[in-house]
């Protein structure tokens, strides 16, 4: 069942990766307006996706407003969103320990970021264009995904290379000849409530150990360009069982629910499948893979 749905109905559908077949989603993220207006669109969307041939649906909701959008667009939770925190200042790694506020103010400066340094080696290169290569890319990292948006080369097209008011940066680690690419890592840096805070939107790499290698040097890399942007911290979304979950581990990202929290918010991720045939596979969290990107709000 490959066939595209009709695409008045698909602005907000996206292809989904169901073991080695290819459907589509739509993707919701319902925030808590006044009115309830997200609410009724997202659920609209649901009901337009599911007659356009969608297999399921699946969003982000803020703990405060999950119960009530799950119920109202039939979604199973499957749990908090899989946020991962690294503080690129001391001021941040303390804002989960009891310290005075003065003693915050003299932190706020201290970098973290030290151990992974500033060299690039020789295969990286920024880029700000469409890659093709990214399809193959993806395809090696995924041997083992059994849920997912596939993360083509035209779906970065349309996600990051052609929103070029977003603020994503783009590393990739190419081999010797230049004809892989081995990792890629996308990030920006935005400005939040609680201060400046760096994403980390993606992080990609073949799963041979020069893969696994290129894509710690990419993040190591991005983790400085965010903290000298001005990032007190950089999060994350990665589920423990992905493939770059150890990178992540690498780096000193952790659990926010360690009383590191940096002003973010609780966040909950539904599904709800149209399709009985996939309701077993896409309501079981170990399943599925997730980064930043999967929040187009971002």
């Amino acid at each position: 069942m490959d066939a595209r749905p009709d695409k008045a109905k698909a602005q907000t559908l996206r292809p989904m990766r169901f073991g080695g077949e290819r459907r589509y989603a739509v993707a919701v993220e319902p925030t808590d307006d006044e009115g309830g207006e997200s609410l009724v669109s997202a659920e609209a969307s649901c009901v337009r996706a599911r007659e356009g041939g969608a297999v399921l649906a699946y969003g982000f909701v803020a703990e405060p407003e999950a119960a009530r959008a799950f119920d109202t667009l039939g979604f199973e939770s499957l749990g908090r969103a899989p946020v991962l925190v690294r503080p690129l200042r001391l001021s941040a790694a303390a804002l989960g320990l009891n310290l005075p506020l003065a003693a915050h103010g003299l932190l706020a400066k201290v970098p973290l970021v030290a151990p992974f340094g500033r060299a690039r080696r020789t295969g990286f290169r920024e880029i700000a264009v469409k890659e093709p290569r990214i399809t193959r890319l993806w395809d090696r990292f995924s041997i083992d995904v059994g849920v997912a948006v596939e993360r083509t080369a035209s779906y970065f097209d349309g996600r990051v290379f052609e929103r070029q008011d977003a603020g994503y940066r783009v590393f990739i680690f190419e081999d010797g000849d230049r004809y892989a690419i081995r990792a890629m890592c996308i990030f920006k840096v935005k400005d939040e409530p609680a201060g400046r805070v760096g994403y980390v939107m993606e992080l990609l790499h073949d799963r041979s150990v020069t893969g696994l290698r290129a894509a710690s040097h990419l993040l190591g890399l991005a983790l400085r360009e965010m903290m000298d942007a001005g990032a007190d911290a950089a999060l994350a979304l990665s589920l423990p069982h992905s493939g770059s979950y150890p990178i992540y581990a690498r780096h000193a990202f952790v659990s926010p629910r360690a009383g590191l929290r940096f002003g973010t918010s609780e966040v909950r991720v539904g599904v709800r499948a149209f399709d009985p045939e996939v309701d077993d596979v896409v309501t079981l969290r170990e399943r599925w893979y997730l980064s930043y990107l999967d929040l187009e709000s971002l």
